[in-house]
This record gives structure tokens, sequence and C-alpha cells, in this order.
């Protein structure tokens, strides 16, 4: 045995062993292969295959709430984790590039949906071709000339994020039936040696219907059988005694999208399964979305450049033991709200003259412990029993605690109030323009339509939002004191913050629901505000917060806001 320092001090008991293949899967399905699969229970000592599974959209909120023969017995024959993490942002192209090249969009420059080989902001900090990062299909091709790679993936865009000569087998089916059973196909005919197959149709139900909604555990049920029908391929073909499997997704999603950088979008499942996988065992190191490249470039023993930041997933590997005082933290559930929040909106709401606040404690053990003010919650904070009734704005903050010890995540929530007679004081305008990636001028074009709401929201304009419409409101903000004003957007897509006429926030741009923020001094008294914001295609989402150091970080609501 020998012992390796690796990583930052972290010591890995390494056991010399060659691997020369693997099936990384990426999720989804419901009927479990037949006796076949038997077939694969009794692996000979060497992988000569490896095929990836990439599942869009696939979230462990989806695993954990959906019917998945199939994900659950390779959980319970290898070796599987609910906690490994995207890349920022969560978007697709972003995580598909960091998944198959080791590194992340600031190694590959792959920053957004938007990126192209003639239209990106950050070049890769090396290249195998013109304008790519080197991914595992180059490093194969160049160092196992001879064997047979292939990419099957039902989302047209991954095509673009590696090199086509790598491969010499390439479609893009025009359904997830289709690119199982095409992917079925090549695996029993071909035996090659590394294959990537990728699903987009849960990912679609995700933006469709929304995530955690019974269409979206449809999809990811589909997504089980449609795995189920590979691994009987792969059990049918001559590869089955030599193969090994990793799963996992490139983002998890939130309302009707992703993109921000939330646990619900961040977090992603991770599975190992096959030859060499430990059985039944809950990873307890961190995994990121760069690792899977190099845990399949360690299988197959494939030397990875010095710009590649992933490292192989030993820890699932038998015989490999990991000596290290940092495993993945996981926490209890936060507290919920009697009334929780949909989708991308943020806990609380806009109420008439007073609202109640209820909390609930989602896990076995502990208390909910909260704060009326902004603060976090310690083990001083108040501990909730009944109902508290709120008749002014206020911003709780709320967790649970096991023997004075936080215990969860916090939970935040903006409670706003406002009398029931109060005028809307934000007037808006809706224009219907075409091919939106950036904010427009618009000049004195007239608007499609015009209205009034009480915050800067895309809730309350929803009935107006269409592809490519862009959306300009005002208002009068008063100031209480003098003092230096934080503020900040939330928004799917592009969005700008004007006080005075000054830019003090710049989100612009084609993106997921992103934060971004900016700070300007502020006398006492009035200011005008305005907010542009527009949406590309999809949902979409606004909502604009305000904080400054006499002031919890709070929704810009009718407290401040003026006709």
């Amino acid at each position: 045995m020998i012992l390796i320092p690796n990583f930052g001090g972290m010591l890995i008991k390494h056991r010399v062993k060659k691997y020369t293949s693997i099936i990384a899967l990426t999720i989804g399905m419901t009927s479990l292969w037949s006796c076949d699969y038997d077939k694969l229970d009794n692996m000979g000592a060497e992988n000569t295959h490896v095929v990836v599974i990439g599942f869009d959209g696939l979230s462990p909120d989806g695993l954990q709430n959906s019917d998945t023969p199939t994900f659950d017995k390779l959980m319970q024959e290898g070796a599987s984790t609910m906690h490994a993490r995207a890349v920022l942002p969560t978007s697709s192209s972003t995580n598909w590039a960091s998944m198959i090249m080791g590194a992340g969009p600031e190694q590959h420059g792959i920053t957004s949906n938007s990126w192209e080989k003639d239209n990106l902001v950050l070049p890769a900090v090396t290249q195998s071709e013109p304008f790519l990062f080197p991914s595992i299909f180059h490093l194969i091709r160049e160092q196992r000339k001879s064997e047979k790679i292939g990419a099957i993936y039902h989302w047209g865009g991954f095509g673009r994020l590696f090199e086509k000569s790598a491969v010499d087998f390439d479609e893009n089916p025009a359904t997830e039936e289709e690119t199982a059973v095409n992917a079925s196909s090549y695996i029993k005919v071909e035996q090659p040696l590394f294959t990537f197959i990728h699903f987009d149709h849960i990912d679609h139900a995700g933006h469709e219907f929304g995530h955690g909604t019974k269409e979206y555990y449809k999809s990811v049920e589909k997504g089980d059988s449609l795995l189920a029908e590979i691994m009987k391929a792969i059990a049918a073909s001559d590869m089955a005694d030599n193969t090994m499997v990793i799963i996992s997704s490139d983002h998890g999603g939130t309302g009707k999208g992703h993109g921000g950088e939330s646990m619900d979008e961040i977090e992603i499942p991770f599975i190992l399964w096959g030859k060499g996988i430990k059985k039944n065992y809950q990873i307890k190191y961190p995994v990121y979305q760069y690792d899977n490249a190099a845990t399949v470039a360690h299988a197959l023993n494939i030397k990875t450049p010095r710009a590649w930041i992933g490292r192989p997933v030993f820890e699932a590997f038998e015989g490999e033991t990991i000596v290290d005082d940092y495993p993945v933290l996981v926490q209890l559930k936060k507290p919920e709200l009697s009334n929780p929040a949909k989708g991308y909106a943020a806990e609380g709401g806009l109420f008439n003259d007073s609202a109640e606040l209820i909390l609930k404690n989602p896990n076995s053990v502990g208390e909910v412990k909260y704060t009326l003010d902004g603060n976090m919650p310690n083990s001083d904070a108040y501990t909730f029993s009944s109902p508290v009734v709120l008749t002014e704005n206020t911003v709780v903050k709320s967790a649970v605690f096991v023997d004075s010890t936080l215990s969860s995540g916090v939970k935040e929530a903006y409670f706003r109030i406002k009398p029931v007679i109060l005028k809307a004081p934000v007037s808006y305008e809706v224009f219907h323009l075409n091919n939106l990636s950036f904010i427009p001028s618009i000049g004195n074009r007239k608007p499609d339509a015009t209205g009034a709401v009480f915050e800067f929201s895309s809730e309350e304009v929803r009935q107006h939002i269409q592809s490519n419409t862009l959306f300009r409101f005002k208002s009068i903000l008063e100031i209480p004191t003098n003092d230096n004003y934080n503020f900040a957007i939330r928004s799917d897509d592009g969005s700008q913050l004007f006080i005075d006429g000054d830019l003090v926030v710049d989100n612009d741009g084609d993106h997921g629901v992103r934060t971004k923020n900016g700070s300007i001094e502020l006398e006492k008294g009035k200011h005008t505000v305005e907010v542009l914001w527009f949406n590309g295609g999809g949902d979409g989402w606004l909502d604009v917060y305000v904080k400054s150091d006499e002031m919890p970080n709070q929704i810009l609501s009718t407290n401040l806001l003026r006709n």
C-alpha cells in the first residue's frame, strides 16, 4: 500500500489498481432491468468500458419524492451522495461543460447558456481546439486512439461543448425515448470504450410545470425507466462483465427555473456503481461537478492536464480510505412557514393590515427559534410556540436548534404589511419587442400596456409576461435617514435599477435568476427610482431588495415607496 498526500493535506490510502473503463450515468427511470442484471454482478478484474448518462435538471428532491426503483438499486449496490454540487451559475451549458471538462467556468470559460465559440466573454485558460477547453472525450481519444467513443444527447446544445473530432458516434435524437433506443443499440452493437448519454425531458418538466410538482416527479420516474433500458442494454452486451457506472445531473431547480445560488439549484445527486465500487456506501466528503470527468479519467487510467481542477472520487472505490477532517455538512431541514412561498418567491408576502406568523419544525428533533429584527437567531432568540401577529414590515429569521446548537439552515421571510386602502405606488409600462438579450433603448416608444402595482415584482405583472417583453417600473423612494443604501435586484432575465437617474445596479443580460447589487449615498427625503427588466423567454422573475446600516435587508416595498 502506498500513502500519497494529496490535494491540500488530504491523505489518501491508495492501493495501486488499474481501471480501463467506467460508465457515468446522470439520472432517471421507472422499471428495474430484468434478470439480465444479475449478469452484471460478477464482473471481470478490469473494466474496459465507460458510459456517462446525464439527466438534465434532476434534483435530489426528484429522486427522494419519486418512485425510482432503478436509481434505488444502483444506490444500494454502489456509492452515492445527494449533496454533490454543481458550479455557478447553475445553467446547463456551464455545468455540462464542467462535467466533461474536469474544470469550472473560470477555467473553461463557458459562463452561461449564451456561450458560443463566436460569442464568449472569458476565453478558456487552455484549449484542445479553437475556443474549446480539453474535454474527457479529447483526452480519451488522444490516449486511446483506436477505441470507440460515442455521444448521444437529447439537448442539441450539448453538442457544441465537446470536440467533434474526438467521437466516432455523434447523435442528437429528437426525443428521450429515441435517445434511449439509440444509446442502447450503440452499446450492444459497438461495446464502446466511452459513451456519454444525455436526457433532457426532466429539465423540460421543471420549466413547464415547476420543480417539486407532480408532473416533475412523473418525469423523474420516466427517467428511471429510461435508465433501466440502458442498464438492460449493458447487461445484454459483451461489455456486461467490464462496466462501471456514475450517475449525476447538471443542476437542480426551484420554481420553473434554475441559474441561481440556492441549495435546491446547486445540489445534485452523484451515484457510482460497478466493478470496484463500494456497496451501499454513502459518500461523506465533497463531490463537485468537475469531479465527474476526473473520476472517469482515473478509472480509465487517462492522464489529465494540469489545467483540470477536478479530483477523482477516490472515496467511492474499494480499497480507498480518505482521512480528512472536513466531511460535507449535512444539516436538519429549515423551519417551514404555514403558507410557504412557491417558486422563486421569497418567504413571507405582502399583506393588508396584518399577518400571522406560524413556523413549523419539519424534523423529528429540535425546536424552532426566531428573530423579528433581521438578526441571525441564536440560543437566546424567541422559541416558537404559538402564532405571532405582525402589524408592520418584519424580517423574520428562524432556524432549528438542538441542545441550544444551531442545527439547520436559516429560513428568511419578508413580511410586508400595508393599509388595505393604500394606492399602489409603483407605475409600470409594458413593451412587447423582439429578440431581446439585453435591455434596449426604448426612447419615446408607446407602451403596449400600463398599470400600477405595490412593489417592483414580476408576480404583480404576471399577466403581461411573454417572451421578449420589457417592463419599466417607476416610483418615489422616501429615505428615512442619510446613509449608504445597498440595493439588490434578483431577476431572470436582465434588469437595471436607477436612483435619481443614476445607474446603481446593473444585472443586464440573458441569464437565469441571478442577483446583482450596488450601493449609493442617499440623503433623507424623496428620490426617484426606476427599474427596467426584460424577459427573453420562459417564466421570468423580478424582485428588488434594499438595506443599510440601520435597516436589515428587505424587499423594497410600500414602507419606503410613495405615489
